[in-house]
């Protein structure tokens, strides 16, 4: 579906991707003392867990109503399937090589893990969790028909929300992911229902710019009068997921995708599910060669987390069979 491709959605994802990158990355170096974990890094890492999934989780759901329509039990069950395969091969394959990289190398990664079953079946490792939580996301939400369904089922998503706020996951983990992400899906599938472009495009570039400004202030004085609720972190992240979609959505309003956008465009789920798989064997290499200074940790190490997915994209692309771990979509379709 080419054709249909919005590049305003493209430029999210690679926005988000970036953000999750950089956060694992500087998590790793912290925690491996590479790092200090200093105010400027808790900081960094407190923000961008308000907005970074929660865009992708928003692009997910304005694709799904844009391109699919899901409203009875045939093309509910067909759906199922069609996400169990593109979403469960990459899932089980990249979870399955980060836990045997964890469990080999115990001694020189910096979080354990549990047992093979409890990983990929309960409680997904990161950053894995993600297609986890998207899968069942598509389990319990139909398309909507009209905007009166779009408004039913984005105060259903609110409940959700408020539900996970105030009654946590109940001890199951799927439940949490639920809870904590239905409204972002939702908040998709209304952009596209309510064709938001259309409204929200005729005011300038000062609308999200601003609201981009007033995020980071709120989330530095968040940060300095040590609230942490989740109803401040889903208000924060309102904000910061305004300005981002508004933001990207403006610019390309009436122009081609940047190279560099583009590029990042084209590699963003190697990206995302390889970059931990190249940074972390990386830091145990320099760590054994007696190199700790920390400008060649985060230059190669940030380094190796976008060209080394991305070269492996290259080399998976020329054999069918490795690139069904990374589209599986691609060679099987359904009907």
């Amino acid at each position: 579906m080419e054709k249909q491709r919005e590049i305003w959605v493209d430029n999210v994802k690679v926005i988000a991707c970036i953000l999750v990158v950089l956060g694992h990355f500087f998590q790793s170096m912290t925690q491996a003392n590479v790092l200090p974990a200093n105010d400027l890094y808790q900081w960094f890492n407190q923000t961008i867990y308000y907005f970074h999934v929660p865009l992708f989780f928003i692009c997910s759901g304005y694709l799904y109503q844009k391109l699919s329509v899901v409203n009875d039990v045939h093309s509910w069950g067909r759906n199922v399937l069609k996400k169990l395969l593109v979403l469960g091969i990459p899932y089980f394959t990249f979870s399955l090589a980060t836990w045997v990289l964890k469990t080999l190398f115990s001694s020189s990664v910096n979080s354990e893990i549990g047992g093979l079953g409890d990983t990929l079946l309960l409680h997904p490792t990161s950053p894995y969790w993600y297609l986890y939580a998207l899968f069942f996301l598509f389990l319990i939400t139909p398309t909507f028909r009209n905007r009166s369904m779009a408004m039913i089922g984005l105060i259903i998503a609110l409940a959700f929300k408020a539900l996970g706020i105030f009654g946590g996951g109940y001890g199951v983990q799927v439940i949490s992911y639920i809870l904590s992400n239905e409204i972002w899906f939702v908040i998709g599938m209304c952009l596209s229902v309510l064709e938001f472009k259309r409204h929200l495009l005729k005011r300038s570039l000062i609308t999200p710019i601003a609201t981009g400004v007033i995020f980071l202030l709120l989330s530095v004085w968040v940060y300095m009068i040590g609230i942490d609720h989740g109803v401040i972190s889903f208000l924060l992240g309102l904000l910061a997921c305004f300005s981002v979609v508004t933001l990207m959505a403006k610019i390309y309003e009436n122009r081609g995708q940047s190279a560099a956008f583009g590029t990042l465009a084209k590699c963003t789920m190697p990206i995302f599910l390889m970059h931990t798989l190249f940074a972390a064997p990386l830091r145990t290499v320099l760590f054994k060669l007696g190199i700790q200074n920390a400008v060649i940790h985060v230059i190669l190490g940030i380094a190796i987390s976008f060209i080394g997915p991305m070269i492996a994209a290259v080399i998976m692309k020329k054999s069918k069979w490795l690139e069904f771990f990374l589209y599986p979509g691609k060679f099987i379709k359904m009907k």
